[in-house]
Parts: structure tokens; sequence; C-alpha cells
């Protein structure tokens, strides 16, 4: 009994361990994944935007018909 306790212990402290590392250096993609020839910036939070509602507009759903 007294080693399955143990074991339970040292798992939960690897995997408290494990999150909290990976968590330090975790990056966004963007950031990750940027060269010197090519710059996105910060893309924010609403990419497609300001005033887009999700529905289609009259023409396009003429064009879909």
């Amino acid at each position: 009994m007294r080693m399955i306790l143990t074991g339970i212990v040292v798992a939960a402290v690897i995997a408290i361990g494990a999150g909290y590392l990976l968590q330090a250096r975790q990056e966004p993609a963007w950031q990750a994944f940027s060269t010197e020839s090519t710059r996105v910036g910060d893309p924010g939070h609403n990419l497609v935007g300001q005033n887009w509602t999700g529905e289609p507009t009259d023409a396009a759903a003429e064009t879909a018909s």
C-alpha cells in the first residue's frame, strides 16, 4: 500500500512539474514561426473585420442559389 501511495505522489509531482515547465516555454505560433523576411505582427482577435456578422450578404446568397 505504501508503494502505491508513493507512486501516486511521484506521478502527481511529475505532472505538476511538467505542466509548469511546458507553460513557461509556450509562445504563440505567430511569434514562434516568424522569420526575418516575413513579419506578420500581432494578428489581433478579430481577423475578419470589425463589422463582420457571419451572415452572407444578399449578393452572395443570390450567386449561391
